[in-house]
Parts: structure tokens; sequence; C-alpha cells
């Protein structure tokens, strides 16, 4: 059987409004009548209060007129003036005692059939119902001289009838505006309700999910509508939350793929890099083996393999770089620096492989001598890799320039080439992790495609930015540094070091110890030392370098982490205890080289913390420091 949406509509209008007529009187009924009531109560305990002001100033201008009548005898004269208040309808009795207590005068009103009380009742006020009470003494310049007692009866009914006529000329007036107001208002109440209704009948009907019933308010009944509409809402939103959850596991796969398909080719290519040097490394050593060599093919094979260590050193170094670049855990070493030998530097390294291709190179700096404040080896190592990157994407007999600007704000250097150039849509992930060109796989001559993202970690900790552009493929591109004035300065006059420091550039016969269980890299780190002029000692194990370290007492000591019997840990902690041990310098020399190791080997007594493989000119730079800190760098 089917409703009819009318009468159902018809229907939960009556219900509702009549129960928001009932509630609208009710309630209206109520706050009138609790008004009316606290009013009332209110106004009694004004009005009693004023009784007891009223009768309290009575007694005292009372006892001002017959103090003298008490004070000389004279019955007369108070007794005249007890009589003067029968002008105050009010009052009943009007009685005066003397000092000892006995009734001096009294005045009581005709017809009240009262008398007053033989006897003073105790000072103060008494309030029974319609009847108030006041006994008050009577004193002059400081002397007692009696008790003045009044009593008055106060109409209180009159009073009440007076308010229940108010109230109920009030509430005559308040029910029917109420009735009226509440019959325009109920419309906007239940108008919600009613349209609610009419859409639920159309749905039940028509099976039409599409239809929605306004809301128009926020109280029972717009939940009511809320209710309805989610009903019809919950279909549409499980299908919406189910294409973008579909949509985001798509994404989440393509990320999951794109992110397989770099760590698969970075993997790939860090085995292909790690590789590639130990076929020459492996050569020259054969070479060095034979007894056909020749002393100028030997030193070919000991400069390859010098060569071919220091590459497979730097890929490693810019592994650890990009490490704690992304933890944020780079420290930067910093000093002044000449703009000049930051650029040298960088040359140094770019220009074998600009010669290699024939390459053009031009070079424009400011005409200002200027210094740099920040870390030399990651300023000239940024620039570096944009010469590197510039002449390995650049084909041969093509053009390299290298500029530098000094603004007001800003040190800009820019490295621009003829190479193969950028397409726009590339340049965003160029400085990412990992990143290579697909077109320049092929000319990238070696690398992890994190030489980019080294520049931009390496500027960043600056304070600068680095930027590309490129005109298109095939059109050459443009890598700018951008430095902040603030870490340029002018080349200050510096005086050349004095001779007599010169001297101080050797070891001399400063004692030096190093303790290594690779015996191939402790001898030959002892042998590179002496020809500095150190005194080398070398231990393989961590007991004896603690006994050369007593006996010897050298001045610095090199140790191994990882060595048998006693780790490079304990025996520093060793020396650290003796009395003698308190100035050694001691260096940590691991192939561990995270911030926490480094934190760990100064906790545990260490100077300074060097990572594996050991650079020798830093090893040099270390001692020089340590033993000569009065011998001042130039710039």
């Amino acid at each position: 059987m089917k409703t009819d949406p009318t009468s159902i509509a018809k229907h939960y209008r009556r219900s509702v409004r009549g129960k928001l007529m009932r509630l609208v009187t009710v309630t209206n009924t109520v706050a009138v009548c609790v008004a009316g009531i606290a009013m009332l109560l209110y106004d009694l305990s004004v009005y009693r209060g004023s009784w007891a002001a009223e009768l309290t100033t009575q007694a005292t201008i009372l006892a001002v007129s017959v103090a003298p009548a008490l004070e000389f005898d004279d019955h007369e004269v108070a007794q005249r003036n007890l009589e003067a208040m029968r002008i105050r309808s009010r009052l009943l009795i009007a009685a005066l005692y003397g000092a000892d207590g006995t009734l001096y005068a009294s005045y009581t009103r005709g017809g009240s059939g009262l008398s007053p009380p033989a006897a003073p009742p105790p000072p103060g006020e008494m309030v029974a119902g319609e009847r108030v009470e006041l006994s008050q003494p009577v004193i002059h310049n400081g002397e007692f001289l009696g008790t003045i007692y009044l009593r008055a009866r106060y109409d209180v009914a009159s009073r009440l009838s007076a308010y229940v006529s108010i109230f109920a000329l009030v509430l005559a007036l308040t029910l029917p505006a109420t009735y009226v107001l509440s019959n325009r208002l109920q419309k906007r109440i239940t108008a919600p309700l009613e349209a609610m209704t009419a859409v639920a009948g159309q749905i039940v009907d028509r099976r039409d999910y599409s239809l929605r019933a306004p809301k128009t308010s926020d109280d029972e009944i717009g939940v009511v509508v809320l209710a309805f509409n989610a009903m019809l809402d919950e279909i549409e939103a499980r299908a919406r939350a189910s294409e973008e959850a579909n949509a985001a596991l798509q994404a989440s796969e393509a990320a999951l793929r794109e992110a397989d398909r770099r760590k698969d080719e970075f993997l790939a290519t860090l085995a292909h890099e790690l590789r590639n040097p130990l076929a020459p490394i492996r050569h020259a050593v054969k070479l060095l083996e034979g007894k056909e060599a020749d002393e100028q093919q030997r030193q070919w094979s000991r400069t390859v393999i010098g060569r071919q260590v220091q590459r497979m050193a730097l890929l490693l170094d810019d592994l650890l770089d990009v490490s704690r670049i992304t933890r944020g855990r780079l420290n930067l070493k910093m000093d002044v620096i000449d703009l000049r030998s930051v650029v040298d530097a960088a040359l140094e390294v770019a220009r074998p492989l600009i010669d290699s291709k024939s390459q053009r190179l031009t070079v424009t700096l400011p005409q200002e001598d200027l210094l740099l404040s920040g870390d030399p080896l990651r300023l000239s190592q940024s620039l570096s890799n944009l010469l590197t990157n510039a002449a390995k994407y650049t084909d041969e007999g093509g053009f390299i320039s290298l500029s530098g600007m000094l603004s007001a704000s800003e040190l800009i250097r820019s490295v621009k080439d003829t190479g193969i150039g950028l397409d726009p849509k590339a340049i965003p992930t160029l400085f990412e992790m990992f990143s290579q060109l697909e077109t320049a796989i092929d000319r990238a001559e070696g690398g992890l495609g994190i030489g980019l993202a080294l520049v931009k970690g390496f500027v960043g900790l600056h304070g600068g930015r680095v930027e590309a552009t490129s005109a298109g493929p095939g059109k050459g591109s443009e890598f700018t540094i951008h430095l902040p004035r603030s870490i340029v300065m002018l080349k200050a006059d510096q005086p050349a070091p004095p001779a007599a420091e010169k001297a101080a550039l050797d070891g001399g016969s400063s004692k030096v110890l190093i303790a290594d269980d690779n015996r191939d890299a402790a001898d030959s780190m002892a042998l590179i030392l002496g020809f500095s002029g150190y005194q080398v000692y070398v231990a393989h194990s961590g007991r004896e370098a603690f006994d050369l370290v007593e006996q010897q007492r050298p001045e610095a000591v090199f140790l191994d982490i990882g060595m048998p019997d006693l780790n490079g840990y304990e025996v520093a902690a060793a020396i650290r205890r003796q009395a003698w041990g308190k100035q050694v310098y001691l260096v940590a020399v691991t192939g561990w080289g995270q911030s926490e190791d480094k934190e760990r080997a100064l906790a545990a007594g260490f100077d300074q913390h060097l990572t594996k493989p050991v650079d020798l000119d830093q090893v040099e730079a270390l001692l020089r420091d340590h033993l000569h800190p009065n011998l001042k760098r130039s710039v």
C-alpha cells in the first residue's frame, strides 16, 4: 500500500506545530510566573527593610526631643512628644522608659487594644509578619537617660494584592502575544521538516537518489535533514573514495617503480664505477712485478695506481657527502680563501678532461682581489663539478667559459658551454640525487649522477643557490652559482710569512706513531711521512701501539680503530690515562665516517677523526697545525 506523502507531511506538520505551541506557551507562562514571584519576594524584602529604617529614623528623632524632658524630669513634655506620633498612621505604640526601666510616658493608638510592655525590651529591632518593634536607648552628652520603644504595623496584604493584579495583567497580555508570535515563527521552524518530508516521499516513490533536502537550520530538524542527505551521499562518497584510492595506489606504484628503477641504475653504475679503476690498477701491479719493465714504465705504473686510487677515493667521498647533506650532518670547515685559489683548484681537477677533448676554456674573474669566507674544499668542489660536467657533455673542440661577477648583493660565478644542452622539462629534476639525462648517459664518462646534487648542497650550506638554464637540446647550457655578498670581502694586504717559518713546514725531529693492522697502509704512510722529515714508528696491533707510545712518547699518534687485541678506542683511553698521555695528539683513522662515529672518537679522547682512504696531504696539514700552531697559512 502506497502512503500519500501529502498526508504524511500534514501529520508531521500538525504534530510539530502542536508541540511547539505547547512548548512556547508553557515556557512563557512559567517564565512570567517565576519572574513575578521573584520580583514580589524581592520587593517584600526591600519593603520590610524600609519599615525598620523608617521606624529607626522616627525613634532617633523622638529620642532627641524627649532627652531634655528625661534630663529635667518633665513628664508633661515627654507625654506631648509621644502623643505627637499619632500623625504616623502605622505607629501603634510609643513608650518612654526611665533610666531605671520604669515606664515614664506612653502613647497607644486608639482602638488598637494594645498596651506598652512593663519593662523596655532589649535594644534592637524585630520584624514578625506585619509587626515591627524597635527598642532604642536615649543618650545625651554621653549619659544614658532611658529607652524608647516603638511598635508599628505595615499592610502587607494590600501590597500583595496589588502585585497579584499587576501579574495577572502582564500574564493576560503575554499569552495572546505569545500565541501570535509562535504561530508566525512555527512556519520557519517546520518549513525544513516539510521540505524533507516532501523529498523523502519523492525518493520513496521514484527512487531518485539525486534529490537532496535543503538544510536551513542547525537544530534537531537540521540533524534529520543531514541524516537523509548523508544516506544519499554515501554511495557517491564511497565511489569517489574508491576512485581516489585507486589513483593514489597507482601513483604510489609509479613512484615505487621509479625509485626501484633509479636504485637499479644507481647500483649498476656504482658497480661499474668501482670496477673501472681495478683493471688499470691490476695491470699496473703486474707491470711492476715484471722484470722486463724499465724505470720509466714502473714510474708510469705508479702514476696509474695513484690516479685510479684517487678516483675511487673521490667517488667514495662523494657518496659520503651526499649522505651527510641528505641528513643535514655535513659540517663546513670554514676558512678565508682567495677566490682565484678556489678557481685554480677547480681548474686543476677539470683541466685534464678539458685538455683531452681539445676544448677551449676562457676564464673571466672580477678585477678586484676577493676573499671568500667558507669551506675551501666545498667551494672548489662545487665549481669543479660544474666544469667537469661541461667538459663531459661538450663535443671535442667545443667551448667552455668560466666567468665571475661581483654585485652589491651577491657573487655570481657561471659555467657556460656549447654542449648538448638541456630539455626545459628536465631542469627541475636536474639537481636531484642520482639524476642523469637519458640522452646523456653515453656521454657521462663515469659518475653516479650525484655531482649536481652535491653542488646544490655545498652552495646551499654557504647560503647560496645554483640554477641551470638552456636554450634547448643541442644549444648548450649555463650553470650559475649565486653566493651571498656577506661571505665576500676585498683582499687585505697580508705580510709574507717570515723565512724562519719555512723551516717549520717539514717534520724536523717530531715523533709520529702509525698503528694499523693493514701493514701496507701503515708502512706506506710511514714512508711518506719519513720523507717529510718525521721520525715515524709503526705498530700493527693495539698492544704493540701502546707499548711503542709508552717507550717513544711521540707527539702525534694515528690509530686505526679496528685493530686486534686492543681496538683504537681502548688504546686512546689507555694513553689518556697516563700523565704523559694528556698532551699526545691522537687521530682516529677508520673506514666509518658518519657523524656518530666522529662523536664517539672525540668522546674516547681523540683530537681528530679521519676517514679512510686517508689523504696524506691532509695528514701533513694536521701535523703542521698541531706541531707548529704559530705557523700561519697564507691565503
